[in-house]
């Protein structure tokens, strides 16, 4: 597997541009993240000030929170265009919602 510089990736992620396109209901919304990589994501998130959880609610385990979407859509674009950045980086993952 290939160096990856995950404080970078983040950095990355969360500076894309997510333009709303998706207006759904309300619910938390995650980024997931693929096993082999978690331990590097939570500890570029410790640095970054991210909230990482090693279990998110009703999603899984290893998950970036991107927050509660509020019908407006702008989390559910966020999170999309974080898992864009991340999987160019070279990292599995995936948006999750979990709706109330």
């Amino acid at each position: 597997m290939p160096k990856i510089d995950y404080k970078a990736a983040l950095t990355a992620a969360l500076a894309a541009p997510a333009p709303v396109t998706l207006r759904s209901g309300c619910g938390r919304v995650y980024v997931m993240i693929d096993k082999a990589h978690r331990r590097g994501i939570a500890a570029a998130a410790l640095a970054l000030g991210v909230r990482y959880l090693k279990e998110a609610y009703g999603a899984g385990k290893g998950a970036l929170y991107v927050g509660y979407d509020n019908a407006n859509g702008v989390e559910l674009a966020r999170g999309a265009a974080m898992v864009e950045v991340l999987k160019a980086h070279g990292i599995p993952c995936y948006r999750d919602e979990v709706g109330d």
